[in-house]
């Protein structure tokens, strides 16, 4: 799909992070933003463990322990992280998300609407919004 649509220009690919099942993907949400400050890599390492993986994030340290196994500078992690600046950005991803109607994940959408997970779904979708 990628080669199809996205490296010839039908289409667009945006990822949005959002935090919808409580205080433990709010956690990786903050980290998520910190870890994308000082690395766009770092944002994917954090999505793997966390959201595909699955791994438990409990605390602020455990992830501030895990940007530092994966090479980010802890100190600036850690400030970023504690800063209420990276509430409010991660604040605003979910409510941009929210406002076109984008409230779980995964989903995707073609032109704003849901055209679901499946391949043919989505392909459909493309099809029918480009001329």
């Amino acid at each position: 799909m990628i080669e199809e649509y996205v490296r010839t220009g039908i289409a667009r690919f945006q990822f949005v992070n959002i935090a919808y099942v409580g205080a433990a993907s709010e956690r990786v949400g903050y980290a998520m933003v910190c870890a994308t400050e000082q690395s766009g890599a770092a944002f994917w390492e954090f999505h793997d463990r966390f959201l595909v993986d699955g791994s438990r994030a409990a605390s602020r340290d455990q992830l501030i322990d895990y940007a530092g196994e994966i090479g980010l500078d802890t100190d600036s992690f850690e400030r970023c992280y504690d800063d209420p600046a990276t509430r409010q950005a991660h604040n605003q991803i979910v409510r941009d998300a929210a406002a076109i109607g984008i409230r779980y994940g995964p989903v995707v959408h073609v032109n704003g609407i849901n055209a679901g997970t499946s391949f043919d779904g989505i392909r459909r979708r493309v099809e029918a919004a480009t001329p």
